[in-house]
């Protein structure tokens, strides 16, 4: 995972599984970005080829602490893996897609 901060915008690049195995870097990295407030947190999962229910979790607690400053959570370049999960649980329609 590689993390830029660049207020007002906060990119963190996916790479792999996003498993119980990579939930703990993944969360640490996203606490340190979400801890500058930024206006926009782009997670770009181009590079991501699954999410499970806890990594989606994880997605959902940043999206609501994203919001909560008055900024806005994005999700780009989802795999078609990853868009489909997202589609099937109407997470689609709670996340920012590009």
């Amino acid at each position: 995972m590689t993390a830029v901060l660049n207020e007002p915008l906060a990119q963190l690049a996916v790479e792999g599984d996003l498993d119980a195995r990579a939930l703990p870097r993944f969360c640490a990295s996203l606490q340190e970005l979400l801890a500058g407030h930024p206006a926009r947190l782009v997670l770009d999962l181009s590079q991501c080829a699954f999410v499970d229910a806890a990594a989606l979790a994880a997605l959902l607690e940043a999206h609501r602490t994203t919001a909560r400053y008055g900024g806005e959570l994005v999700l780009a370049g989802c795999t078609p893996r990853v868009l489909r999960l997202l589609c099937l649980t109407g997470l689609g329609r709670v996340f920012t897609l590009r």
